[in-house]
């Protein structure tokens, strides 16, 4: 693809020294619950490490963490990742049927006390996540807040987590107080006339938190939440195509933005200036774009009509890692059926998809046979393996069936079969939520959250 003027290169991950600092101790705490730091006899000196072969385990252990760590920091702040060894299990908690409109964003705010969904219909539900724990579990939400005839195409808590902005589909922007999961006030923050928002985040902390806005025609506008005002105005190229995603990284201060044309260019937000621009090779509709947790500059990239997930780095535009459905004869074909719709990395090497085939999937990138299809309506194959492959010097894991799986299903199942747990519609995001345990909530096109462990 072609580049554009580079600003200053974004660093890579550099494992953390081994002496506890007040810079890393909240790091090693988190690094002391892994298996393997914890099969470590803390006693052992570095020799012996070296001679019992763990001493490269255990510098890649820290690398890991510390990716993890500064994920949490670089998109919500204070909001906890999912220990490693967490998967969701496919089990439904619960189905929510409030919305009239498709879910257009799923977000939790800091320290996981409140999650906020957010619709085409107009409305943002706020949700009490205390009550995924209880035996009464959540049926319906604590509060709506409304805009009617105006669909909400985005929604961010402030790291207080006491308020959220609210970007709707004609351009308004609105700034609602949430005490005690009730909305106590609301105000506008500004009217971009004639832009069409895409999607919207936050961006810096307290005082000096902007809104950081993307309108279909590439316009990125900063907003300071303090005046409000228009702080700073890029705007894409127009031969891109319209924007249809958009992803911040917080802590590195660069937004990367997704075309209808398949195009993706980063953006600098210190220096104001285009990073990288590059194509996917399909030249297909960006869905979405996620910060990676493994590297602070690649992204997870999600197409339309192709039943991949992607991870690109910013700053050469070059694929790095490919996840595929299925075999490789159904990728290379395009179908109204295909497409990452959401994207949830959960740890430096585990992350969650759904999209158009209504299916939720887990994957390991570090070890494929940790796969599996957490929840797929009944006509996709849940009796998939995992394989590992190089193409065009490109890491791709891709499923396929396994017959041995096929024909014990088929002799083994002969009750009464039970309604599908799965989504009925194009799933449109996942987040991960922590309370006294792990959940996975959905939402989609249908207006439909759903609850899982």
């Amino acid at each position: 693809g072609k580049s554009a003027p580079k600003s200053p290169r974004i660093s890579e991950v550099k494992a953390p020294e081994l002496n506890i600092t007040s810079e890393n101790e909240d790091l090693l705490v988190e690094i002391s619950k892994d298996p393997l730091f914890q099969d470590i006899d803390q006693s052992m000196n570095l020799a012996i490490l070296t001679e019992s072969g763990k001493s490269e385990q255990l510098e890649g252990l820290l690398v890991r963490k510390q990716a993890e760590f500064l994920h949490q920091t670089r998109t919500d702040r204070q909001v906890p990742l999912p220990n490693r060894s967490w998967e969701p299990k496919g089990t439904l908690v619960c189905h929510i049927k409030e919305h009239k409109a498709a879910i257009n964003h799923v977000k939790v705010a800091p320290k996981h006390s409140i999650l906020a969904t957010s619709s085409d219909d107009g409305c943002i539900k706020i949700w009490n996540t205390r009550k995924f724990d209880s035996r009464n579990i959540v049926n319906n939400s604590r509060h709506t807040y409304s805009r009617p005839g105006q669909p909400i195409k985005g929604i961010a808590f402030y790291d207080t987590g006491d308020k959220i902005a609210v970007a709707t589909r004609n351009g308004s922007l609105h700034e609602v107080g949430v005490k005690e999961l009730k909305v106590c006030a609301a105000r506008t923050l500004a009217i971009q006339q004639d832009d069409v928002v895409i999607d919207m985040d936050t961006l810096g902390t307290g005082n000096e938190q902007n809104l950081v806005v993307c309108t279909n025609d590439g316009k990125i506008i900063g907003v300071d939440l303090r005046s409000p005002a228009r702080i700073f105005k890029l705007s894409n190229k127009p031969q891109l195509g319209g924007v249809s995603a958009m992803c911040i990284d917080k802590g590195e201060h660069w937004v990367c933005l997704g075309t209808r044309h398949g195009w993706i260019t980063c953006w600098d937000l210190r220096f104001h200036l285009p990073i990288t621009t590059w194509r996917h090779e399909t030249d297909s509709c960006i869905l979405t774009l996620k910060p990676c947790v493994s590297s602070m500059s690649s992204i997870c990239v999600g197409i339309q009509g192709y039943n991949e997930m992607s991870m690109w780095n910013i700053e050469s535009g070059s694929k790095e890692r490919s996840l595929w459905y299925g075999p490789p004869d159904s990728y290379m074909t395009s179908t109204i059926t295909s497409g990452v719709h959401a994207i949830l990395p959960l740890s430096h090497d585990t992350l969650v998809t759904g999209g158009a085939d209504h299916s939720l999937r887990f994957w390991n990138t570090r070890r494929e046979a940790g796969c599996a299809v957490v929840s797929a309506p009944p006509e996709i194959s849940s009796t998939q393996i995992y394989r590992r492959k190089y193409e065009k010097e490109v890491e791709v894991i891709f499923a396929e069936e396994d017959n041995s799986l096929i024909l014990n299903s088929t002799t083994e199942n002969k009750g009464l079969d039970r309604p599908s747990p799965a989504h009925h519609h194009v799933i449109t995001d996942a987040k991960f939520v922590k309370t006294t345990q792990p959940f996975l909530v959905t939402g989609d096109m249908g207006g439909v959250m759903k609850i899982w462990k």
